[in-house]
């Protein structure tokens, strides 16, 4: 059986913005998830310019994706960067909750 697609890489994200700002951009736009890990690098504080979210179902991704894909983020105001979506590789939200909290606590790079 397939594995149901829930999860994205949003990728182009104005390094400005804080994962508070992201988030808020996200709501702003009627996106709908239900985890959200954007990595940030450790001496700048800066996100790294990609995040991921994990949509409560299939639909709720599509939607997301569509909303998403070739936008821009509110809130970025001087970025000119259009946002790509990709499926993520690991998908689902205990996966994507799993990374996110092995990454903070460990300090490693994300990929």
């Amino acid at each position: 059986e397939a594995q149901e697609i829930t999860t994205m890489m949003l990728k182009n994200i104005p390094v400005g913005l804080s994962h508070d700002q992201v988030k808020e951009s996200l709501l702003s736009l009627g996106v709908v998830f239900d985890v959200l890990h954007v990595p940030a690098d450790l001496r700048s504080g800066c996100n790294r310019g990609y995040a991921f979210l994990n949509c409560p179902s299939p639909g709720a991704y599509e939607g997301a994706a569509t909303k998403l894909q070739n936008s821009r983020l509110p809130g970025a105001c001087n970025s000119k960067k259009v946002l790509e979506v990709c499926r993520a590789k690991m998908q689902g939200k205990a996966a994507l909750k799993h990374v996110a909290r092995g990454r903070q606590a460990t300090g490693r790079k994300s990929r």
